[in-house]
């Protein structure tokens, strides 16, 4: 018997739902110009302080590079302890650069015999002691064997631990005067949510400036931008330290973004907060997280040296495309969709002609799983990406 009219519409609506959830919603087109080339990258990195010695196998898996369980991170961040306790940093390091790893040392205070109040936490370092601090960083960079070494962590806030205050002309007065005592490359200001003013005195000041390596900030509440001062002066600027707890796919492709972000505003590092402990880890038992894949999905493939090129960032509301160029022709694309729904996105190749890519990709369900390769026709590829997924594309 044929069914009533009503009922043959309803499921003509049915089915059409079905058919509008199953195809991908259609961006524009994500234009990569291999030919136009940004900033280089230095590399990702996270910080071991008060995370004790990490044993081999965590390095393994944090800076060692040989499969889909290793991240490849490039950059540690370790603590300049004040009464140098360094064993266990000097212990990381040593791990980090048998990696292939760069070290940055960062101290949360002066000795607190060089400051005004006689404490680790909050005072000021005094000036008649601006020289020795110098040679006590100078000690632990030889010490723990640093590749950069930073003068004050998050210079700008008064916490209830290890800290000390410094104003923008403190700053750069030390930078003038005894910086190059340190002995590496120098790092600073930290700033807590990378305020330029902290270091706008330094870089206006030509002496001080050319004591400066890198210029280096935090981007809780603010800071996430283009920080065209120190690109106007030549600096190199990395993002030392941010994280974002948790570790569901909606929070990962948050932090995906996040360090798109900093690459687009011209960043050549991005630096996690603590690896192994607290809620931000990325490695729980010596098991990656999905926050620690998401980072992978950038460190395994962007090495120190690639360098980014112009490409459409936001060719849809959820998407986020950013792209490299390294040595021997290697190009990488990283694409983030945040939204719930997948979205079929074309990207075009300009200025060289790829053939071919792979694709690794960070779903709900999966982490650095490597994809089928896909031919690229014309220089032109069209790829799902799915609903709140991280993919990185690499020829």
């Amino acid at each position: 018997m044929r069914p009533p009219y009503s009922t043959i519409l309803v499921a003509l609506v049915a089915i059409g739902a079905l058919a509008a959830r199953q195809v991908p919603a259609t961006a524009e087109s994500a234009d990569v110009a291999l030919n136009s080339p940004r900033q280089v990258i230095d590399g990702f990195g996270g910080s071991s302080a008060w995370s004790g010695a990490l044993s081999d196998s965590v390095m393994d898996t944090l800076f060692g590079n040989g499969n889909n369980q290793q991240i490849g991170l490039s950059l540690l961040r370790v603590r300049i302890d004040p009464d140098q306790r360094w064993a266990e940093e000097t212990s990381n390091a040593r791990k980090a650069h048998a990696r292939g790893a760069k070290v940055l040392g960062t101290p949360w205070t002066p000795p607190a015999a060089m400051k005004s109040n006689h404490n680790a936490i909050g005072g000021e370092l005094n000036p008649d002691q601006y020289a020795a601090y110098a040679r006590f960083l100078h000690t632990a960079g030889v010490s723990i064997g640093l590749d950069a070494c930073s003068i004050q962590n998050e210079p700008d806030i008064k916490v209830s631990y290890e800290s000390c205050t410094w104003g923008p002309a403190q700053l750069e007065t030390f930078c003038r005067d005894d910086a190059l005592e340190i002995g590496k490359p120098v790092v600073m200001p930290e700033s807590y949510h990378f305020d330029d003013a902290f270091s706008a005195p330094t870089l206006a000041d030509r002496v001080a400036a050319s004591h400066v390596a890198l210029v280096a900030g935090h981007i809780y509440g603010g800071g996430l931008a283009v920080h065209q001062d120190a690109i106007t002066h030549g600096k190199h600027i990395w993002m030392t330290e941010h994280y974002i707890n948790g570790s569901d796919i909606g929070t990962c492709c948050s932090i995906a973004k996040e360090i798109s972000d900093c690459l687009e505003n011209d960043m050549n590092a991005y630096i996690w907060w603590f690896m192994t402990w607290q809620g931000c880890r990325i490695i729980d038992n010596g098991a990656l997280l999905k926050n620690g894949y998401t980072l992978g999905q950038f460190s395994k493939f962007i090495r120190p040296g690639y360098r980014r090129v112009e490409a459409t960032y936001n060719p849809s509301p959820s998407v986020y495309v950013t792209g490299y160029t390294g040595p021997h022709w290697r190009v990488v694309v990283v694409a983030v969709n945040m939204g719930t729904s997948d979205v079929s996105q074309t990207f075009t190749f300009h200025g060289r002609k790829i053939t071919r890519l792979t694709p690794t990709q960070t779903t709900a369900t999966a982490n650095l799983a490597t994809l089928a390769a896909v031919p690229v026709m014309k220089n032109a590829w069209t790829a799902t990406l799915p609903a709140q997924s991280i993919t990185t594309f690499v020829n």
